[in-house]
């Protein structure tokens, strides 16, 4: 373990690399999380999340700005008192756009959260969207004309106990309209696509439709945000359609885990749709152990990066959990990461890079400064 000193902040950080890969651990002395990452243009990465090391409040947005070798270039807080969350960031031509949701600001309860700040991550502007009880957005897209998409679940509109919902704002994150979805039970939607049409793929889970307990939830709207269709995937048990994401041919990947589908506990669960939601075929990964994939990505050789975590009863531990598809959604690999007895790591947002492999970002009590650190993995193209 090092100390990385910034300013009159200590940042407690360990580092776990293997040639041409890294796993960093980032944080401070009480819980960060990573939840969302992506490679920018330098080489490097940004990744965002919570912390309660750092910052104002209770809990703040984190966003952590590395190199192409993982190692930390800086950190930045946001939010007030009280407890804010970043679930997304992307890259913008002169910096980058976070979203998630704050109780610090807003109409009420908890409302959806917009960031926009220059290279430095020094925040240029920010919006909340939503109304009197509970508003959160987990998911966000750059759309054509500039503005932002985002998605996500809320109380505060809609007709049932909770009901997906899509805010679309300009390129200042002025709101140009809001959208609700589902039934008379919880409904939440927790990734967005764009489609070729220039509508949007929402993936998530109903309580209100389908054969189970809850189902993995896919959406298509048209571009101001109508619908157009939805449908629901899983059995009679638990499943969930975690992320969604495009692919060249104008397909769409949905990442999430099945218990109704699994041999044991629950498995990964892929599903391969058309823009009309018509299935291309889907594939349920079994491996040893019980196994969650919660976000997925096209790899550069045409398969599938997927990441989440392995749990362990017998250790009480869980592992990040990094899976590698082919093009068919067969599997190739899986690696667990940070695997120790009572260790709690978890993979949640995995990005392919352009060398062929992929980085994810989560968290981990391993080698940690506090109770939870920032894990940031790197892995090179090709069987680990």
């Amino acid at each position: 373990m090092r100390l990385l000193f910034l300013g009159m902040v200590i940042l407690f950080g360990a580092d776990h690399s293997a040639a041409n890969d890294f796993e960093k651990v980032i944080g401070g002395l009480d819980a960060d999380r990573g939840v969302f990452v992506t490679p920018t243009k330098d080489g490097g990465y940004i990744a965002v999340g919570v912390t309660k090391s750092f910052g104002e409040g209770d809990e703040d947005v984190y966003l952590v700005r590395t190199d192409a070798e993982g190692e930390l270039l800086w950190f930045k807080t946001y939010g007030g008192a009280d407890e804010d969350n970043g679930w997304s960031v992307r890259e913008t031509p002169d910096g980058f756009v976070l979203a998630g949701f704050t109780k610090s600001f807003g109409a009420g309860g908890f409302d959806c959260y917009l960031i926009k700040t220059d290279s430095d991550g020094n925040p240029e502007w920010s919006r909340t969207y939503g109304g009197e009880t509970d508003d959160r957005c987990w998911g966000m897209a750059l759309t054509s004309d500039g503005g932002f998409a985002l998605v996500g679940e809320t109380t505060s509109s809609g007709g049932g106990e909770e009901d997906c919902f899509l805010v679309k704002t300009d390129a200042r994150g002025e709101e140009s309209w809001f959208r609700t979805f589902g039934g008379e039970k919880g409904d939440r939607c927790f990734s967005i696509a764009l489609a070729d049409d220039g509508g949007y793929m929402l993936a998530g889970q109903t309580y209100s439709e389908g054969a189970g307990d809850r189902d993995a939830y896919i959406l298509k709207t048209s571009e101001s945000g109508d619908l157009e269709w939805s449908k629901t995937f899983g059995g009679a048990a638990s499943d969930v359609g975690h992320s969604i994401t495009s692919t060249p041919e104008g397909s769409f990947m949905v990442t999430g885990y099945t218990t109704s589908l699994a041999t044991m506990g629950d498995d990964p669960y892929l599903i391969k749709i058309d823009m009309q939601g018509e299935v291309q075929w889907t594939r349920v990964l079994s491996m040893e152990g019980i196994n969650h994939t919660l976000t997925g990505d096209l790899a550069t050789d045409g398969g599938y990066c997927l990441a989440g975590f392995s749990e362990y009863p017998e250790k009480r531990a869980n592992a990040a959990l990094l899976v590698k598809t082919d093009p068919e959604g067969h599997l190739d690999w899986y690696k667990d990461v940070l695997l120790t007895d009572s260790g709690q790591s978890l993979g949640y947002t995995v990005r392919a890079t352009p060398d062929g492999g992929c980085v994810f970002t989560g968290h981990t009590t391993v080698n940690s400064a506090g109770s939870l650190d920032l894990l940031l993995v790197k892995v090179e193209g090709g069987e680990p």
